[in-house]
């Protein structure tokens, strides 16, 4: 008998995730610890397996967990469960009750067949009997017959969102209390931060620019995997001070400068997206305004998103009032608040487009519907949202495209719904492997045939003994050069680290160059390596400079002008991270930040790239990194169910939609949890979260009852 550990590799991009919300209870029993859980009828103990514990039932045990959901809506309760040698009717049952135990819903039931001791099943119920329940009951059972029928409990979560309070959410952060010097409590409900539904126009004008000081905040960590909070030297609880020009537009406040802003901070950037102005009886002639805002870590990808808000009249401000309550960043989670001093100074807008550029970004953007419209198309809606594959408490934001509409579900956060979801800043990570590095060979290979074969030695200095490896190995990080063939164990060891610390140019590209000796051939093997994408991105950028001048830039040249503005994307997505050095190399492995509309785009272009009135990239290329090209398909991954091929993965659905045929569906990934899926029938699926769960074959299948994949190209 084995029971499988709940491991997830970052490649393991099978099943779908599910709206984000607040944890209200979890149990992995990691702790050795069933505080809570009354057992009876039998054997209930906690047992170990390769590290990962979980509570056994034998015969007929059972075990009960008591607790409360008041003051929740929407509530979730997933749990997973394995068994072994079950026979006949034996099953075993987990269940929840939110009326005491007067009646009890059904979570997950296995039998005979699901009893191999190893596969660990998952499922989760979403109901409105759980919600604002005194008494919750969580029950899980075996119904045997012999000592050997046998059940494992873990990884119970219970989640829903917490009710937000009426209209007058204001509360702490009104006008008198902006205007005046206490410090913020704790954190005010998301709500607080938006317009109410008796808003009035904004009685003032804000163009000019702010200046915000930095000050320190109150956080409360809830993950800290790399010990960060305690790195005094890092002052991850000071918030950044910043200046930023801003041009108000009618009810819009537009900031001059998309994307992450560097700064004097040692931990943190700050990216400030447009927000919204307006005023309210209870502001006592005061207008306020309301930004989307969001800390982004110093030369890396973790983005933790939130809202700031102030009140204003002609050349005076309040303080600003600020808050973060969610976050896609695996290893580091928190609520930060406060209210620091700021200061305006009337100005011209900075550039009199500002205002006109961003009403064409609005209109621009694909058509919102909300994700519960596709219950109409005969979508099974709860597949795009489950928890029995994500916790809701790790998923930032989830969507799907489908004949130009964009059904974006939900932007909870720990306070509440975010105010502003089309602003959500969404941290690429691997993702810029394909619309950063992929997309940036396909087109150099456009402009400039051969490109791709061009050997990386003869281009980037500390790579000259790379020998015969190309562009397109590195794309598809098949250069021969490794130390392990074992899933991401390059990736992940500890001589990497040096890499990703590193801040300069001069620093980076020597170690990614030898980080690796040469074990094969170069185009035999795939061994995943974010340090190969970034030599590629090094010898994209000397490529181009060689035909177009040593003053010209290949991110913003070639994937800015090139693809980025043809797509209509938002300047957000056009600032990338870059080394921290004159040189000012682009990361092009990671560092994009998205809005879901970019997203959106990104993906339904990728479905039909020949919409576009002239052709971005190579066709030939982006065929075969689609899978459209059956004599060029890439290299395995991890298993035969993968594939690598321009930077694009490839995922094998025959055996999720069980057709007869193999049906590839490439995808794009990146860490923590982030995955975007374009399916051969025309539907893409995204999600973004943080907790290291790869799953979509659920939304797979939903997809498919749009258009059967069974009978689509694959």
């Amino acid at each position: 008998m084995r029971i499988v550990a709940f491991v997830f590799a970052a490649w393991c991009a099978l099943y779908p995730a599910a709206a984000s919300a607040e944890p209200i209870f979890s149990e992995t029993f990691q702790d050795g610890n069933a505080d809570g859980w009354a057992p009876s009828g039998g054997d209930v103990r906690l047992t170990t397996y390769e590290g990962n514990v979980s509570m056994r039932f034998t015969r007929s045990a059972a075990a009960v967990h008591r607790m409360s959901t008041r003051g929740f809506s929407g509530v979730t309760v997933a749990a997973a469960m394995a068994a072994y040698d079950l026979e006949g009717d034996d099953y075993c049952l987990i269940e929840a009750s939110g009326d005491g135990g007067r009646t009890w819903i059904e979570i997950l039931r296995l039998r005979d067949g699901q009893d191999d001791g190893v596969t660990m099943h998952r499922d989760a119920v979403r109901d409105a009997r759980f919600d604002n329940a005194e008494r919750l009951l969580i029950g899980a059972r075996v119904s045997g017959n012999a000592d050997n029928d046998q059940c494992w409990l873990d990884d119970v979560r219970v989640s829903g969102q917490r009710q937000a309070g009426d209209d007058d959410a204001r509360g702490q952060v009104g006008a008198v209390w902006l205007r005046g010097g206490e410090q913020m409590a704790s954190l005010a409900p998301m709500q607080a931060f938006a317009p109410p539904s008796s808003a009035s126009p904004p009685g003032h004008v804000l163009n000019g620019t702010l200046r915000v000081a930095a000050g320190r905040g109150q956080m409360r960590v809830l993950t800290d995997a790399l010990s960060i909070a305690g790195e005094q030297a890092l002052q991850v609880d000071t918030f950044p001070g910043f200046e930023i020009a801003f041009v108000q537009d009618g009810d819009w406040l537009i900031p001059a400068r998309r994307g992450p802003m560097t700064g004097g901070h040692p931990n943190w950037e700050v990216a400030i997206e447009p927000g919204r102005v307006w005023s309210e009886a209870r502001d006592e002639g005061w207008s306020r305004a309301a930004l989307p805002f969001a800390l982004i870590e110093t030369n890396a990808n973790c983005t933790h998103n939130g809202v700031l808000t102030f009140v204003f009249r002609d050349d005076q401000v309040s303080r600003v009032a600020w808050q973060i309550a969610s976050e896609t960043c695996a290893y580091f989670k928190f609520d930060f608040w406060g209210a620091n001093q700021a200061s305006f100074t009337p100005g011209a807008p900075p550039d009199a487009t500002i205002a006109s550029a961003f009403r064409a970004e609005r209109q621009g953007r694909m058509r919102i519907e909300p994700i519960s419209a596709l219950a109409a198309l005969g979508v099974d809606v709860d597949a795009l949202a489950s928890p029995a594959d994500i916790d809701p408490a790790a998923l930032t934001t989830f969507g799907l495209i489908h004949n130009g509409v964009h059904y974006r579900g939900g932007c909870e956060t720990r306070a509440g719904a975010y105010p502003f979801c089309e602003s959500l800043l969404l941290p690429s990570y691997s993702l810029a492997k394909s619309i950063a590095g992929g997309f940036g060979l396909m087109r150099l290979e456009m402009l400039y045939p051969g490109s791709r074969t061009q050997r990386i030695a003869d281009y980037v200095a500390p790579c000259r003994g790379w020998g015969d490896v190309t562009l397109d190995h590195a794309l598809d990080m098949a250069t021969g050069r490794y130390n392990s063939t074992a899933s991401e164990a390059d990736e992940n060891a500890l001589t990497t680290s040096r890499f990703f610390l590193s801040m300069t140019l001069a620093e980076k590209l020597p170690i990614a160059c030898d980080l690796y000796p040469r074990r094969d051939a170069p185009g035999q093997r795939w061994v995943y390596h974010t340090p190969d994408t970034f030599v590629l991105g090094a010898a994209m950028d000397e490529i181009w400079r060689a035909r177009r001048g040593g003053d010209r830039d290949f991110f913003d040249d070639v994937l800015v002008d090139g693809v980025y503005e043809p797509l209509g994307l938002s300047p957000t997505i056009r600032a990338t991270r870059r080394t921290y050095d004159d040189a000012r190399q682009p990361f092009v492995g990671w560092g994009l930040t998205l809005l879901p509309d970019d997203v959106a785009k990104v993906a339904a272009y990728l479905q039909s790239p020949e919409r576009e009135a002239q052709p971005l990239m190579s066709a030939t290329e982006l065929a075969s990194a689609m899978q459209r090209a059956p004599n060029d398909v890439g290299l395995a991954g991890p298993d035969a169910n993968f594939r690598y091929n321009n930077g694009f993965w490839a995922w094998n659905a025959q055996t999720a939609l069980e057709c007869s045929h193999p049906v590839w569906v490439p995808f794009m990934s990146g860490f923590g949890g982030i995955a975007v899926a374009m399916m051969p029938n025309g539907v893409s699926y995204y999600y973004f979260s943080d907790g290291g769960e790869y799953r979509w074959a659920r939304a797979v299948r939903a997809a498919d009852r749009l258009a059967p994949m069974c009978e689509a190209r694959s």
